[in-house]
């Protein structure tokens, strides 16, 4: 086992964001599933619980077979009184690597837990593991949590069976100090280790045993039963120093599903039914835009970065800040909604007083940055959210072609761009044979201040203006 130097028992931040996802509970195929192996059927992997919040957790095992498997979570060590939460599931598939992963709801803040996994059926009785974990404490708590961490933890063994590097003792050291979660900050396996007899993995069925071999240690599957997991994605659960614009899409896909066992709603067995995360469905599979509400530069590039992981198609709304990432929105293709409601200076605050330099740079910055936009290629429109007069929303426009926008520019963002970001270019946003006609006409140039709307039309109709 390959060890970076480990920081154990380290107090964190109050109130730290529990944000990283529980590795290595995905489907685990392995030599040893088993479709139909008669006798008592046997838990083979031990238990893990991670993704854990103030109210939730997965909880996650394995089994031999296809058979009924139930989890029953308690607040006590002796797991008597009424249970806080249980669930049966009458099949565990074949399909799935015999894997149950259910997300445990109903649970309180700040409190420990004990969960096991039960088989009681005409083929025998069976019990998993007893785990534990505790919930996440409320976000509006002051709370101290501990914690313990370390990475790179190659399992490969030798011909023969021994580990090439050691039985994970770090892994038991870490359990024994007795933390609110682990993290397993990367390398969570080495499916390229060069002890490997049949060298790296590239299919999913080879980096899910990798994983499998991993949790044959006892002191991995201790650490898991003991906390909750909290995990990030380093190189070797692909392949060493691996570079995502040229390692191959297949390899790197089957990879990251294996460690992340990509989104758990799509993937559980079985699941509790979600209208919400039913409805992702289809932006997951690409049919349908996300739109991500960012204003700040370090948002936007967390958005896009999301988008990128999970192969969705972003738009970015609010987008203060866009002037200074136009780049990363072009090569992402993302479309922009740019809001009109310019910051100004508050009216509470006294005439002589000072404000932050970034506040000051966003208020003369927001009529220019839809000409950077344009400048870069990038598809946009713009929005009148948080507006509380309407006359502002023309009135901004007219100041972003000040800003440098071209009058073109700025009227296919009040038209046509917006139709094609909503997907209604084909009926709306601009004056074609066919279309809708909602139409304006001014008595001058729209973006001269002195020009006033003379008539509007709305699906052809004139509409009286006051």
């Amino acid at each position: 086992m390959r060890q970076r130097q480990s920081a154990l028992a380290k107090a964190l931040a109050k109130n730290l964001a529990l944000a990283l996802m529980l590795a290595v509970v995905g489907l685990l195929a392995g030599p040893t599933a088993r479709a139909d192996s008669g006798g008592v059927p046997i838990f083979t992997s031990g238990v893990a619980s991670g993704d854990v919040t103030p109210t939730s957790a997965i909880l996650w095992t394995r089994i031999d077979r296809d058979t009924s498997v139930k989890v029953e979570v308690w607040n006590n060590p002796a797991l008597t009184g009424k249970k806080t939460f249980k669930q049966t599931f009458p099949h565990v598939s074949a399909a799935h690597d015999f894997t149950v992963k259910v997300d445990a709801t109903g649970l309180e803040p700040a409190t420990t837990y004990f969960f096991r996994f039960k088989h009681d059926d005409f083929d025998g009785a069976a019990s998993s593991d007893v785990g534990t974990f505790r919930t996440a404490p409320d976000p509006s708590d002051a709370a101290d949590v501990r914690a313990t961490y370390t990475g790179d933890a190659d399992g490969t063994r030798l011909p023969g069976g021994a580990p090439a590097f050691n039985d994970f003792e770090v892994l038991e050291a870490a359990r024994l100090e007795g933390g609110d979660f682990f993290v397993f900050d990367g390398d969570t396996i080495y499916a390229d280790s060069s002890f490997r007899t049949t060298g790296p993995a590239t299919t999913l069925a080879e980096y899910h045993a990798a994983h499998l071999e991993n949790r044959g240690y006892a002191n991995l599957r201790g650490l898991l039963a003991s906390t909750s997991v909290y995990a990030t994605m380093d190189d070797h659960e692909v392949v060493n120093d691996y570079d995502g614009q040229t390692v191959d899409p297949a390899r790197y896909a089957a990879g990251r599903q294996a460690f992340l066992d990509a989104q758990w709603y799509q993937q559980a067995r079985p699941r509790p039914h979600s209208a919400a995360l039913e409805a992702m469905g289809p932006a997951l599979a690409g049919r349908l835009p996300v739109a991500f509400r960012a204003s700040t530069a370090p948002e936007i590039l967390r958005a896009l970065e999301m988008a990128k992981a999970f192969k969705l198609d972003p738009i970015i709304t609010a987008a203060r800040q866009v002037d200074t990432v136009t780049a990363e929105l072009k090569a992402a293709n993302a479309r922009v909604i740019y809001s009109l409601n310019f910051p100004t200076r508050p009216v509470s605050l006294a005439p002589d007083a000072d404000e932050p330099l970034s506040v000051l740079r966003d208020r003369a910055n927001a009529p220019k940055s839809p000409a950077a936009l344009d400048k870069a290629g990038v598809l946009f429109a713009f929005e009148s959210s948080g507006l509380t007069e309407a006359k502002d929303f023309l009135k901004n426009a007219q100041k972003t072609v000040a800003g440098g926008l071209s009058k073109e520019s700025a009227l296919k963002a009040l038209t046509l761009n917006a139709a094609t970001i909503a997907g209604a270019a084909d009926r709306l946003g601009s004056l074609d044979r066919g279309k809708i006609a909602n139409i304006i006409v001014t008595d001058g140039d729209l973006f001269d201040d002195k020009s006033t709307i003379k008539y509007v039309f709305v699906n052809g109709r004139s509409v009286k203006l006051n």
